[in-house]
């Protein structure tokens, strides 16, 4: 009979054994996961952090003009952009879909005055990354945002046109003469 005893009771160390072995692994289960979930948090805090104006700017490629004024139509601040050397050279276009457009630029007038206001604003996420006001009496309006809109880019994506000057310099220098 203690024969019996002593099997039991080498049973029962056995199934304590395997008992400690399965929690010392379910704890390292549990472990591993309060740390993949821990670093997981940690970098979604990272992606809600908001991009820069200037990464913002940098990344755009198209941009959708609106006018909220009689006064200027977005065709003539459409036509001006695109006649800007500066904007040819960045490879920027105009779309005339506002949801395919990287930035916004909304033209408003203030009533009974020659103010007219600007945003430039990223579509995706809603950061207003230039803003100003230009007065305008006659038919300039769309020409002096333009320019601004452009200088304030040359700002964030440095000026392309002395590179482009640099080199058909170079280019004139090089070639033979007549």
């Amino acid at each position: 009979m203690s024969c019996f005893v002593a099997l039991g009771q080498a049973v029962g160390y056995a199934t304590i054994g395997v008992f400690l072995r399965r929690s010392f692994v379910l704890k390292k289960i549990i472990l591993f996961f309060l740390m993949s979930t821990a670093a997981v948090a940690t970098l979604a805090q990272d992606q809600t952090t908001l991009p820069t104006n200037r990464e913002l700017v940098l990344k755009a490629r198209s941009l959708y003009v609106d006018s909220d004024t009689v006064f200027m139509k977005r065709e003539q601040l459409m036509s001006s952009l695109l006649g800007r050397d500066e904007f040819k050279a960045w490879e920027l276009q105009i779309t005339n879909r506002r949801d395919l457009a990287d930035l916004l630029v909304k033209v408003q007038r203030v009533p009974v005055s020659n103010h007219f206001i600007y945003t430039v604003t990223d579509r995706r996420t809603e950061t207003i990354v230039m803003a100003g006001k230009v007065d305008s009496l006659a038919d300039t309006v769309y020409g002096l945002i333009a320019d601004e809109i452009v200088h304030k880019m040359k700002i964030f994506r440095g000026d392309p046109t002395p590179q482009k000057q640099q080199q058909q310099s170079v280019q004139n220098f090089n070639s033979p003469m007549d």
